[in-house]
């Protein structure tokens, strides 16, 4: 008799393992297969490495008023992957290049405008400089 009950209990506990009779209220976890997908509407990281290279350069500027370190800075944000940074980065290499065929007042105030963007997308982006 004792033959025919311990396999049976075996078989119990053996099924009741497998069962997952383990007394842990929560469900077991789905298979890794049937996860659910990432959104589609995520957005890509808009970061890049080139997006703070711009705001550096622009922010060690020593003379503000020589188109030639202007153009430079003014190239580096323009490979920005930020848009708004990398259109002011633009306008920057613009405003440098008339500033270097033209000086005038105009022309001087167009490189101050086109800093103050430079410098607005800058700190929107990374806060307040020097970055």
């Amino acid at each position: 008799m004792t033959r025919r009950t311990l396999p049976a209990a075996v078989t119990l506990a053996l099924v009741g393992a497998l069962a997952g009779c383990s007394g842990d209220p929560e469900p077991s976890a789905a298979p890794p297969s049937a996860s659910a997908p990432a959104p589609a509407t995520a957005a890509p990281a808009t970061t890049g490495p080139d997006d703070r290279r711009g705001c550096h350069a622009f922010s060690a500027l020593n003379n503000k008023a020589d188109p030639i370190p202007n153009r430079d800075a003014g190239a580096l944000a323009a490979e920005a992957a930020d848009p708004d940074i990398k259109q002011a980065g633009i306008n920057l290499i613009n405003a440098a290049n008339h500033l270097d065929s033209e000086k005038s007042i105009e022309t001087n105030l167009a490189l101050d405008r086109a800093q103050i963007a430079v410098a607005t997308a800058c700190a929107a982006k990374f806060g307040e400089g020097p970055w």
